[in-house]
């Protein structure tokens, strides 16, 4: 055999490298079946720009909410990073905030809130009850695709 067929069937013999990919775990607490198609669309394009594997997880109140944490909590189940809306039936997202945090065990859960208000004294209200940032909801699809990079970047500790 030459050394060109022994250097060829040697690559044909390699096994395959396998290249493990980081999982980010998202749950995006929002009632608005647009608002989370628009936040998931753009997880999907943060996934092919950072090369993550996303996987999103979505409940449509603030109560479903901290029964669905609670419980992955107890199963060591928790997701990386909690999007939160302000604006929901049953439980508003101040009050999962102040919920969420009251249990020490999850007092360091990473909490982003993603609002349609505009209004300062509502987005102090959230910093002070346990949000890390609170962001508006944009109306371009580009700066949305910002905002879930910043976030998943953030949970993942990828920028300062």
């Amino acid at each position: 055999m030459s050394s060109a067929q022994d250097q060829e069937e040697m690559v044909l013999h390699m096994p395959a490298i396998e290249t493990k990919k980081r999982l980010v775990r998202v749950l995006l607490i929002e009632d608005d079946l647009d608002d989370v198609f628009l936040f998931t669309r753009a997880l999907e394009g943060v996934q092919l720009a950072l090369g993550f594997d996303i996987v999103c997880e979505q409940i449509g109140n603030g109560l479903d909410a901290i029964y669905l944490v609670s419980r992955q909590d107890l199963m060591d189940k928790l997701p990386d990073v909690l999007v939160l809306d302000l604006n929901m039936p049953r439980l508003d997202g101040i009050k999962f905030l102040r919920s969420l945090r009251q249990s020490l065990l999850l007092k360091d859960l990473r909490v982003f809130v993603l609002t349609t208000s505009t209004e300062s004294a509502i987005h102090a209200e959230a910093m002070q009850a346990g949000a890390e940032k609170v962001f508006v909801k944009p109306d371009s699809a580009e700066a949305l695709l910002a905002i879930a990079r910043e976030i998943v970047e953030k949970s993942t500790n990828q920028s300062a």
